[in-house]
């Protein structure tokens, strides 16, 4: 017997169920989880906590104690918002969906080359990703990260391809090329600590391991690069929906020099996630590579 096939199995189950309550419940229900988070000592809230003292260094410590709190709280939310963008009804998320810049992708897409659909680990990530996919009519193809629960990735993947044409592993570049070969956007989301084929580029003044293959990609297939981003607001009506802005396509990933595109890379995910500095991604170790060494600015913690 599979212990760990029953618990994971179990698990989706409850999940399935949760999403069919109302979207308010969800989302209310995910922001206790991150609130509980935030009261209960765990090793997430630390390193979240030594990543906003990092990166906000101008905030005093009860300001970062404050943006801290609301990081766990929209971190729980964005949990939500991930159960609801695989197992909830398209209904549930009718007219929850603003879109700005969006001719940047059909023009994109018009030269028959695909491209590439750049982001960063914004809470609402997953949940953005199915409304794009909804509103346009070529699917995007989404580049993910395997999971160790082999179990769960199967009902995750299965999940993201309810909306996705298809999922691609982060290693096969093979995979990518055919994609935009084949006139698809591609996501690409390359904000996170890498250990390989990458160069150290400043995020938050900060050395970030940051990974060379978004440039490498554009530079060998000549595709455009979109930026885009996608926020978690209020609407007129006080509901909650989410925002999302595709920019124009970024013209330096044709540069020779990789280090400079990575550099306005990095600024660009920065800029944007000051905007809403409370819904990114902190509880992930963004600087666990280190030019002093592994873990080096997490090792206390």
């Amino acid at each position: 017997m599979n212990f760990q096939k029953i618990k994971t199995d179990f698990l989706i189950g409850l999940a399935r169920l949760f999403v069919k309550l109302p979207l308010a419940v969800v989302l209310k229900g995910g922001g206790t989880l991150g609130f509980l988070t935030w009261i209960i000592p765990n090793k997430r809230k630390k390193i979240a906590a030594r990543n906003i003292e990092l990166c906000f260094p101008e905030m005093s410590a009860t300001e970062q104690k404050v943006l801290l709190k609301k990081n766990l709280v929209s971190t729980g939310i964005g949990f939500a918002e991930m159960m609801v963008a695989f197992w909830s009804k398209k209904e549930k998320l009718a007219n929850r969906f603003e879109f700005s810049g969006l001719e940047n992708l059909h023009k994109a897409l018009s030269g028959n080359k695909g491209c590439l659909l750049l982001g960063c680990h914004l809470h609402p990530i997953e949940i953005t990703i199915r409304g794009i996919n909804d509103a346009i009519e070529k699917k995007g193809h989404m580049l993910a990260r395997q999971h160790n629960n082999k179990v769960f990735e199967k009902h995750i993947d299965k999940a993201r391809r309810s909306h996705c044409e298809k999922t691609i592993d982060k290693k096969d570049i093979k995979s990518v090329l055919k994609s935009l070969k084949g006139n698809n956007p591609v996501y690409y989301i390359p904000d996170q600590n890498f250990s390989y084929q990458c160069e150290y580029i400043d995020f938050f003044k900060q050395p970030a391991a940051t990974v060379i293959g978004p440039v490498r990609l554009a530079q060998v297939s000549k595709t455009p690069v979109i930026p885009w981003f996608g926020f978690r607001e209020k609407n007129a009506e006080g509901k909650t929906c989410w925002k999302i802005h595709f920019h124009k396509p970024l013209d330096y990933f044709q540069d020779k020099d990789i280090q400079a595109s990575l550099t306005k890379m990095n600024q660009l995910f920065e800029q944007q996630i000051r905007t809403h500095p409370e819904q990114y991604l902190w509880v992930h170790r963004r600087f666990k590579n280190h030019p002093k060494g592994k873990n080096y600015l997490y090792k206390d913690l």
